[in-house]
């Protein structure tokens, strides 16, 4: 009932109406320095005009902010977690006889609004789960980040993905396309595929997607206008996805330096590819100094009993998996290749493989700790997001036409990341939303 009562307050405190921010530094997303004295207009949900405050007509009766001190950016885009509700591990288990806990699922989405994050790709899960959040995103009957998923991921029968985070196993061709064209009835805003022949960590050698499957999958949904992403770890494989006309890729290269061949080859087609430093981080964190979970971000948005449950829990759980020693061994190599792809002008994405909004800030730091200079890094919080859905004509930049999804800051961001951190306003669509009555747990 109390996280009921919550969420009809922050539907009544998300009303929208036509909005103007003046006298604001502007970041539009597209990668350059902060522009002062910038007037915004949105209508709708949509931006109509922006330019310096001479030049631009502010609509009677609009909602004004001030933006003076203040700087302003597109929303944060997350392009890689897995929403919790339905089996990701928290620390915490669902209550009893709760295969799919919503209200948790909801209180999770809540905590990427709170920490500047407007868009979201699940890159698997429980259909039942995200589907439906994602319908009443789009109905707007529920306040949350613009959910874009994808539903099963597909792998193979008996690989690491097929029994774990929600993949689902094809059959061989041409018995798949039954199974395709089920995904295809969803709607999938990005369809992943996995092939990974030893699963995320020192798993066994186990099945995986075949080569020459792989590319009659992907043949079948390009033919039927379904854009893909795919999660690779060895070149050998991100080669091969390459050759089928993959969209995007959900990880870097991480078990080995990636060869300069296959360096130019994302780089001339421009693919993009999600960073996912955050997993790697985490998990090694979990062992040798969980207290970042005491980082106010994180007791802002997680319960007391989610945090002590995680750092209980989190370094056994991943050294009985053997991920936590892998992880220490590839983490090197997966910095280094996201750090090169960007110096070569690849096109890198935000992404976390995490399941809560405060994860988006230590993925910003991350980027920063390799050497990729802040201003860069908002684009690839933003526009380079809009880029991996393939809706950089809607989204990403502050710009005339583009959805209002906007980040309004005390600080600015492109001198230091972690004034991103520093949040006075997030807009949706539009629409204010009040972080001190999202169902988080500062909040209750």
């Amino acid at each position: 009932m109390l996280r009921l009562i919550f969420a009809i307050l922050v539907m009544a405190s998300a009303a929208r109406a036509d909005l103007t921010i003046t006298n604001v530094s502007l970041l539009d997303g597209t990668g350059g320095l902060a522009i002062p004295g910038m007037t915004i207009v949105v209508k709708g949900d949509r931006i109509t005009a922006v330019g310096p405050a001479a030049e631009v007509r502010v609509p009677r009766g609009a909602k004004r902010i001030d933006g003076a001190g203040k700087y302003l950016m597109p929303g944060l885009m997350d392009m890689h977690i897995h929403l919790i509700g339905a089996g990701q591990w928290r620390g915490l288990e669902n209550p009893p006889g709760v295969a799919i806990d919503r209200e948790a699922a909801i209180s999770y989405l809540h905590s990427f609004l709170y920490s500047g994050v407007t868009s979201v790709y699940d890159a698997g899960n429980v259909p039942e789960l995200i589907l439906d959040l994602r319908a009443k995103e789009r109905a707007g009957s529920i306040v949350s980040p613009r959910i874009f998923a994808t539903g099963h991921a597909l792998s193979y029968p008996g690989s690491w993905m097929s029994s774990t985070f929600h993949g689902v196993g094809v059959p061989d061709w041409p018995e798949t396309t039954k199974l395709l064209d089920e995904q295809i009835a969803i709607e999938p805003d990005l369809q992943k595929l996995v092939m990974e022949r030893f699963g995320l960590g020192p798993n066994p050698l186990g099945p995986s997607l075949p080569e020459d499957l792989m590319a009659q999958i992907v043949a079948y949904l390009k033919e039927r206008s379904v854009r893909t992403t795919i999660h690779v770890a060895t070149e050998s494989l991100a080669r091969s996805a390459f050759a089928a006309g993959i969209d995007t890729y959900a990880h870097p290269i991480s078990t080995a330096r990636m060869s300069e061949a296959y360096l130019k080859m994302l780089v001339d087609k421009k693919l993009p590819v999600a960073t996912t430093l955050s997993v790697f981080d985490e998990i090694i964190r979990l062992s040798d100094s969980p207290d970042y979970l005491d980082d106010p971000l994180f007791s802002d948005v997680l319960s007391k009993e989610e945090i002590a449950a995680r750092k209980a829990q989190g370094a056994a759980r991943y050294v009985s998996m053997g991920w936590m020693s892998w992880f220490k061994a590839l983490s090197p190599y997966l910095k280094e290749n996201v750090k090169r792809l960007h110096v070569a002008g690849g096109v890198l994405v935000l992404a976390t493989d995490r399941s809560e909004g405060p994860m988006i800030h230590r993925e910003l730091e991350l980027l920063v700790e390799i050497g990729i200079p802040p201003a860069d890094i908002i684009r690839i919080g933003t526009l380079n997001g809009a880029i991996y859905l393939g809706r950089e004509a809607d989204m990403g930049t502050v710009a005339p036409g583009k959805m209002a999804d906007l980040l309004l800051l005390n600080a600015d961001p492109s001198v230091d990341v972690r004034n991103a951190r520093n949040i006075y306003t997030v807009i949706k669509g539009g629409r204010v939303i009040d972080r001190h009555r999202l169902d988080v747990a500062v909040n209750r």
